[in-house]
């Protein structure tokens, strides 16, 4: 069997300031070694900085094709023909932006995982070899550790658990020649705690797996019970930055990836 390995990423960076400086720190001194950035937000020059500056942090895309109501962005790729026609030269668009930004990205993924739909992962994919990036992300596996944790249950969870578990199963070809790893993060997106991701650490199955989070510094945006509008939160922070989160990799076999 092979050894366990963490790929810890960072989504939203590039969002704004608060972000930006937890992805630095977080990094620096905490497990982050991944960041997706959001090359159409107006701390995409920042990140990028940040990101020369850290040769150890490899960045990625976020890909962006929906602000809001991703269920809605969906349907409109399913049924019409103008979006679908003009989603390469978006995609290719965005990929090129990140390349422009002096980032030569590590790995791609998508806002609110639309890059998941049928018709965009493909042709994500697609893109992605031709752009030599090497990895794609497919959110997976993470519903029974999320069934083992106390707390609130919101309904809607596993039906999002399924949907993404097909949408995974009938995709999954088009990612033939890239890396796509299981995928941890969706199920509690915004609500990573201390506790939970623990807990996700110790299940932590033989190769590798991808661990994901939304941080940032305000200090009014920690959670309990309910993630915040954009899910970025200090409470993710402090769970990247936390020594028991450290403690638990380096005690548990766990060799934390770094980019190449």
């Amino acid at each position: 069997m092979s050894p366990k390995s963490l790929i810890v990423t960072a989504d939203d960076f590039g969002f704004d300031a608060s972000v930006n400086a937890a992805v630095r720190r977080a990094h620096r001194s905490g497990v982050l070694r991944f960041a997706s950035l959001m090359v159409l937000r107006p701390g995409a020059d920042e990140a990028a900085a940040i990101a020369r500056e850290n040769p150890g942090l490899g960045v990625g895309l976020h890909l962006e094709l929906c602000a809001e109501a991703p269920a809605k962005a969906g349907l409109r790729y399913f049924f019409d023909p103008r979006a679908r026609a003009g989603l390469e030269g978006e995609i290719r668009g965005q990929i090129e932006a990140l390349l422009s930004l002096g980032v030569k990205p590590t790995h791609a993924d998508g806002h609110f995982n639309v890059h998941v739909h049928p018709v965009i992962f493909p042709v994500l994919c697609g893109l992605c070899r031709e752009y030599a990036i090497p990895r794609v992300r497919l959110p997976s596996g993470e519903l029974s550790v999320w069934l083992e944790h106390p707390g609130a249950r919101e309904l809607a969870t596993p039906a999002a658990a399924a949907v993404f578990a097909v949408m995974g199963a009938w995709v999954r070809g088009a990612a033939r020649g890239l890396e796509a790893p299981r995928s941890w993060g969706l199920l509690r997106s915004g609500l990573m705690n201390e506790d939970y991701v623990l807990r996700l650490l110790s299940r932590l199955p033989d190769g590798p797996t991808e661990i994901y989070f939304h941080p940032c510094l305000d200090p009014d945006s920690a959670v309990t019970d309910r993630p915040t509008a954009t899910h970025q939160t200090i409470t993710e922070f402090e769970t990247l930055m936390s020594p028991r989160v450290r403690d638990a990799v380096d005690k548990g076999g766990v060799r934390l990836v770094s980019p190449p």
